[in-house]
């Protein structure tokens, strides 16, 4: 194995690692304050986050081979993922807000603080033979 997916499988597993704990943490708030209905909205925004990160990391992987013959693809690759990990947040929030009619503070909430793990997501990626 590269010592790029190695570097990768590290940097992803860290932040879902976190995303899941800032998760639980929001959603453990919610149920101890507010109510279980609180809890699964801050569980369901929190998901949203992870589901994203894990389809980014999907994309990247295959920007990565298919970087390998051709550049241009691998750009390709990681722009449809951004598009596809937008759309798809904005239909995951607009699934649970309004059809499945969780909070939307809770959803929001919930996303918002495992978005802010990109920040504390520090990685060693220094070669190590």
């Amino acid at each position: 194995m590269s010592f790029a997916k190695v570097v990768m499988r590290r940097v992803v597993r860290r932040l879902f690692i976190i995303q899941l704990t800032l998760t639980f943490i929001i959603a453990l708030s919610y149920l101890i304050f507010y109510s279980l209905y609180g809890f699964l909205g801050a569980v369901y925004g929190g998901s949203i986050t992870l589901t994203g990160t894990l389809l980014m990391a999907w994309r990247i992987s295959r920007a990565g081979e298919a970087g390998s013959t051709e550049k241009q693809q691998g750009y390709i690759e990681i722009y449809t993922g951004v598009v596809q990990k937008f759309i798809l947040t904005l239909v995951l929030m607009a699934f649970g807000m309004g059809i499945l009619k969780m909070d939307p503070l809770a959803i929001l909430l919930g996303f918002a603080v495992t978005q802010l793990s990109f920040i504390a997501n520090k990685v060693d990626t220094s070669y190590q033979s």
